[in-house]
């Protein structure tokens, strides 16, 4: 789950830079904001997939009111999201005029709620509460499951580049999970189809992070798993 919030965090982190260079009358404006929208997409499914599998099959072994924290903290993020969401909207169909400090500041609006509720979640999905309450199939059927849900509502064309476009070649080269001769395919013919978006990612297509985002990548924590809160 770390891994998943880590490309959240990259995404956001790379609107919020790339939009200091966006300017109203430049033609990268439009593929900005379809990549925004990518970003927007991926936070959503996220937190859909969690609220529909991961936080119900948890709460039945934690027990009752388990994920109450956890449903609070989406509760908290909705309003603020929207205003960001409603915004990128019409930048996109013109109502409003790009404007890059009104899209940073709708990204502030919802940040500070969105990094505490990432990390406080993490908490509730500690190997050993996992292995407390799961068995080994158990868990293995909760990824199934996941999986399951995440490909129905995944694109070919723009689901598994922008996990490529903000990936973990350092901590998690093998992740995301997939046959390799997907790869090829996946970086090749499927990402020239909206390069101009995944040009706005934090790292490369084979997750090689950027320079310019560096100095905001995750460190390890004692156990040697992936902090996110160091994003």
């Amino acid at each position: 789950m770390v891994l998943l919030h880590n490309v959240i965090i990259r995404g956001f982190n790379s609107v919020l830079f790339y939009s200091q260079q966006i300017q109203s009358d430049a033609s990268e404006l439009k593929s900005f904001l379809e990549y925004t929208e990518q970003v927007i997409e991926f936070m959503h499914n996220h937190h859909e997939a969690e609220e529909e599998i991961m936080f119900p099959t948890l709460e039945s072994k934690y027990g009752p009111g388990s994920m109450a924290h956890n449903i609070e903290g989406h509760e908290h993020f909705k309003a603020p999201f929207a205003i960001f969401e409603s915004l990128v909207g019409e930048f996109k169909s013109g109502a409003k005029s790009w404007d890059a400090k009104a899209f940073q500041q709708a990204v502030y609006g919802f940040m500070p709620v969105l990094r505490e509720h990432l990390v406080d979640e993490i908490e509730t999905l500690r190997p050993h509460l996992l292995r407390e309450h799961f068995k080994e199939v158990e868990l293995q059927d909760i990824e199934e499951a996941t999986k399951k849900w995440t490909l129905a509502r995944s694109a070919p064309d723009r689901s598994p580049q922008f996990f490529f476009a903000n990936g973990d070649a350092v901590h998690a080269p093998w992740f995301p999970m997939m046959p390799p001769q997907l790869f090829t395919k996946i970086k090749g013919d499927l990402w020239s189809i909206h390069s101009d978006w995944w040009a706005f990612g934090s790292t490369d297509k084979d997750m090689t992070i950027k320079q310019e985002f560096a100095a905001y990548e995750p460190g390890l924590e004692k156990d040697g798993t992936v902090d996110g809160s160091k994003a």
